[in-house]
């Protein structure tokens, strides 16, 4: 049997629904690429294995226990056999010739690790999905009134990157984990997930190694896909925020990431800096 050329690896936690969705809205969008899709689930007791068997027999299912995204996304890349691994939410629907232009845009530029599609809201609107580094006060900026304050909306606005042009390819110092089209070679490279992070951050510190490893990280608005994001980390009130598991999850991921590269310069920059 060929390799695959994309291997799209899908983690279910909740969102059986959503599942269903999102493999209706890929052989809507009939890739002309051969494809494997991988579902690893997080939450076996749902029963989407029954669903998946009747309406998806194609897919290829993994079942373990919840210990993180980046833990359940790194069973599906170690069992994947695509020549590119596309770690995808599944809450995006993938728009038609999408998936050709990342694959042709990644065989065309060999020093490229990851490269991520242009994101839309539901309602067309872009979605902010490559950013800078984290600021240590970004994170508590968008979470709080403070980053209404002219202050902090400068700090927020320039950590989505609201001044550079999201309708040109670019390189990127992170983008946003629901849709990396990755080279699986250079993942085999880098490493998987860092599984220490349960959730969040997650994304953004596998991007600072791809750069470490001497591979480019870059945004591709000519690859458009829909994303029905909901922050549910930053849903409701300040008090409701706090009481949420996810924002604590959140909270002690940022931790991990700015202990882990503490004292750590931009690993795009200096990238940049050594080619220039």
């Amino acid at each position: 049997m060929s390799v695959p050329d994309v291997s799209i690896l899908i983690v279910h936690t909740f969102e059986q629904r959503l599942i269903r969705q999102t493999l209706r809205g890929i052989r809507r969008a009939a890739p002309q690429l051969h494809v494997e899709i991988l579902i690893i689930d997080n939450n076996p007791a749902v029963g989407i294995s029954d669903m998946l068997k009747r309406e998806f027999p194609e897919v290829r299912y993994f079942a373990k226990q919840n210990e993180g995204f980046g833990s359940a996304m790194n069973v599906g890349m170690k069992a994947a056999k695509g020549k590119y691994v596309l770690v995808f939410n599944p809450d995006i629907i993938i728009s038609a010739g999408a998936l050709e232009k990342l694959y042709t845009y990644m065989e065309q530029h060999s020093d490229v690790g990851i490269v991520g599609p242009k994101l839309l809201n539901a309602d067309g609107t872009l979605q902010y999905s490559c950013n800078r580094y984290h600021e240590v006060l970004v994170p508590i900026l968008r979470r709080t009134p403070l980053g209404r304050l002219s202050f902090g909306k400068r700090k927020v606005d320039h950590f989505l990157m609201k001044d550079s042009s999201h309708e040109e390819i670019i390189e990127v110092d992170w983008l946003m984990g629901s849709s990396l089209f990755t080279r699986a070679e250079a993942l085999k490279k880098v490493g998987y997930f860092d599984e220490r992070f349960f959730m969040y951050f997650e994304d953004t510190d596998l991007c600072w190694r791809f750069w470490e490893a001497g591979y480019k990280v870059v945004y591709n608005p000519e690859a458009v896909m829909v994303h029905y994001h909901r922050r549910a980390s930053a849903d409701g009130s300040l008090f409701k925020q706090l009481r949420s598991p996810l924002t604590w999850h959140h909270i002690r991921s940022a931790y991990k990431f700015f202990r882990k590269h503490s004292g750590q310069k931009n690993p795009r920059e200096l990238a940049q800096l050594s080619s220039s």
